[in-house]
């Protein structure tokens, strides 16, 4: 048994009884995210079980105290605990501030000991909050967090070489496929290769489409490439900024009437289709985020505070159509458009379970609103929508479900041939999956 499972909700999460639903949700969000069995995911066997179950009995705790009905049954059940009288009389404890001082502290002493760093840190913490000055456990709460890091980052390393062996295949699988490429390029053949991040990805399928793609081969990208994401943190990261003066109603940006054109099979060659993402995508998997193929479909998830996390692709064109079934499991997910770094490019993101929707650039770093804002005609139970982007040149058209829900210009729109599959992880966790995808070069 853990020491954590003889607390009380109030004391698990740290709050007063008397705390608001809105301290004990910033309460819960505070735990949640120092013993999420993500973060541990390079500890030890008993560390992670460790988070694993405290994280656990966290949820619980925070689905109780956020529901009035439970959290007063649970408040009533616990009165009637403190109120029953022993058959027998009983001694008067002893002091029990002081005595759980000295457990608290013992108990973390035994953990550090014994190398279990996460439970030592849980103790001290805990102690903390009852009395920070408690002998030297501020230095030695340092020196667990410090011994922590240092094992998870020599696991990390520990695991390079295997990666670095997996890169190297990775280049000569990527350099005979981009010679098997270009000579399929020479001979016309549309759709015997698939461009990605990671190279030209050649496949053994027939073409789609018969009809040439009428551009030169662009040369090809580095054979490795990760997706770009906020790194993996050692500290709760800092939270991304919700954009300013975002509606709260639906704005009247479009009429909810207007309708795309039909589908886009019957515009432009066909650059891209992926029904599997079994090739060409990167599979990364960290503490807090992860992105990769699933069940023929792909997934990236991010957990609250992290940000942006994208996998893109490349194509051999920059004005194009892009088309994409999209089912949100929570959060916000949606499309990378013109991608030329990290620094720069254009997201649009739907949440179908608030309708909240968000088309953003970002420049040089900095993010400017383009359009946003709540649609009751993008509330989606299911999480499910199909996304459709058509870019020419500075002009944006984005409709979801057939209906267009941004139709403007960007100005200085770069002309990049990237375009990806994105998540954003504000105050929440997101999680998406992406299926279908289908991208074609618009007529000249």
């Amino acid at each position: 048994m853990y020491d954590f499972e003889e607390l009380d909700f109030y004391e698990l999460l740290g709050v007063s009884r008397s705390a608001s639903p809105e301290e004990i949700k910033r309460a819960y969000r505070r735990e949640i995210a120092r013993y999420h069995p993500d973060r541990y995911i390079n500890a030890s066997p008993e560390d992670l079980e460790y988070a694993r179950r405290r994280s656990q009995l966290l949820t619980e705790a925070y689905a109780t105290l956020s529901n009035p009905s439970a959290r007063s049954a649970y408040n009533l059940d616990r009165r009637r605990q403190s109120d029953r009288k022993p058959s027998r009389p009983t001694p008067p404890p002893p002091p029990i501030q002081r005595d759980h001082q000295a457990e608290l502290y013992q108990q973390a002493r035994d953990h550090f000991e014994a190398g279990r760093y996460v439970q030592a840190i849980a103790a001290l913490r805990q102690l903390h909050q009852i009395n920070p000055f408690y002998r030297d456990s501020a230095e030695l709460l340092t020196d667990a967090e410090s011994r922590l890091r240092d094992r998870a980052t020599a696991k990390r390393a520990a695991t390079s070489p295997a990666t670095q062996r997996r890169l190297t295949l990775a280049v000569g699988a990527a350099a005979v496929i981009v010679l098997v490429g270009g000579a399929v390029w020479w001979l016309g053949a549309q759709n015997a290769l698939r461009s990605a991040d990671a190279g030209m990805v050649a496949t053994s399928a027939a073409p789609a489409s018969p009809a040439p793609i009428e551009m030169t081969p662009p040369a090809p990208e580095p054979t490795v490439s990760s997706p770009t994401a906020l790194p993996a943190p050692t500290t709760p990261p800092s939270p991304l900024p919700a954009p300013t003066a975002m509606p709260t109603t639906e704005p009247p940006l479009i009429p909810t009437a207007t309708l795309l054109p039909p589908s886009p099979e019957t515009e432009g060659a066909l650059l891209l289709r992926d029904d599997t993402f079994a090739n060409g995508w990167a599979s990364v998997r960290r503490a807090t985020w992860s992105v990769g193929p699933r069940d023929e479909r792909y997934r990236i998830t991010a957990e609250a505070l992290i940000g942006v996390i994208w996998s893109y692709r490349s194509v051999p064109a920059s004005d194009i159509r892009m088309n994409v079934d999209v089912e949100v499991v929570e959060g916000e997910g949606g499309v990378i458009l013109r991608f030329s770094n990290e620094q720069n490019y254009l997201i649009f993101t739907v949440a179908p379970q608030t309708g909240y929707f968000l088309l953003e650039q970002m420049r040089n770093g900095t993010p400017t609103l383009i359009a946003g804002g709540t649609r009751s005609d993008l509330r989606f139970p299911d999480g499910r929508f199909r996304l459709d982007a058509r870019l020419s040149g500075d002009q944006v058209r984005i409709g979801v479900n057939g209906q267009i829900v941004v139709e403007t210009d960007v100005p200085s729109l770069p002309a990049a041939s990237r375009f990806g599959l994105a998540v954003v992880a504000r105050d929440t966790r997101s999680e998406a999956w992406f299926d279908n995808l289908e991208i074609r070069a618009l007529p000249r």
